[in-house]
């Protein structure tokens, strides 16, 4: 027995995972807390998590369990482990919905749709993998739902200091773009839409912002929020800031799904979206 999970030779090797750029994100506290903590689970439990994430990985990439049920006896020999720690996995790997264990059938590979796709795990998966470009869309497409109706149910709830705050923000998204300054943009930018959602009173909308928040630095995406650094943009910033203070939230929203549209378009060429769908 080793002290961690054996690759199988044969196989090709597994693509870079994004995890350790992920934990170095996480020392310099540039991750949601939120986001880590639901990522710490596989990442510290030594064999058992190790045995979860390259599963997790093969299966994403389809190189495990296409066509036959997993045999627990099978992945123990083949990985080096003891069948507690298969075991353990599956059952984790069941949570997340990616597997399903049933009497005389085993345990068998569940569709994509099934599974739990909002999972850290699962998201970072298959952001490492060949769906990638697809991961990187699908949470771009996610920010376009979200973050108009948070804008909506904020407009008009700012107390006197997150108002003060957000024409803040707005104002120094401008001075950046007169400036040039990228940095300071992004930083202003990420601020400004941070502070948006945290002002939203639905707090399940708040927790989606920081799931996907993290899993779009976690898949390699910019940190941009929306679109490039123009003066126009940080216009349409200004005009958000004044119509959420307003409490017009059918404006607000509007004007964050166009910023949002507008991002989309910028990253079409970036990750090649939209992009065939694929795991």
């Amino acid at each position: 027995m080793t002290g961690t999970v054996a690759p199988v030779e044969t196989l090709p090797a597994p693509a870079p995972s994004p995890v350790a750029n992920t934990l170095a994100a996480a020392a310099a506290g540039s991750l949601p807390d939120s986001y880590l903590s639901l990522r710490a689970g596989t990442q510290a439990r030594g064999l058992h998590g190790q045995l979860v994430q390259q599963l997790g990985r093969m299966i994403v990439a389809g190189e495990l369990g296409a066509d036959r049920p997993l045999v627990p006896e099978e992945i123990g020999r083949r990985f080096e482990v003891s069948r507690t720690v298969v075991r353990e996995s599956l059952r984790v790997l069941e949570a997340k919905g990616m597997v399903t264990a049933r009497p005389n059938v085993g345990t068998r590979i569940r569709p994509v749709p099934e599974w739990n796709l909002l999972d850290p795990d699962v998201i970072e998966w298959r952001a490492a993998g060949v769906a990638g470009l697809d991961q990187c869309r699908e949470l771009a497409e996610l920010r376009c739902a979200f973050e108009p109706l948070a804008a909506q149910l904020a407009a008009g709830r700012l107390g006197e200091a997150a108002g003060a705050r957000l024409a803040e923000l707005a104002a120094a998204l401008k001075q950046a773009a007169a400036n040039g300054d990228q940095a300071g943009y992004a930083k202003a930018d990420g601020e400004f839409h941070a502070l948006l959602v945290a002002e939203c009173p639905n707090r399940m909308v708040e927790h989606l912002a920081r799931v996907v928040s993290g899993a779009a630095e976690s898949a390699g995406m910019r940190r941009r929020s929306c679109g490039p650094m123009t003066d126009a943009a940080a216009a349409g910033h200004q005009r958000l800031a004044d119509e959420v203070v307003a409490g017009d939230g059918q404006a607000a929203a509007g004007v964050m799904r166009a910023m949002l549209a507008a991002q989309l378009e910028e990253q079409a060429t970036a990750y090649g979206l939209p992009g065939q769908r694929g795991q």
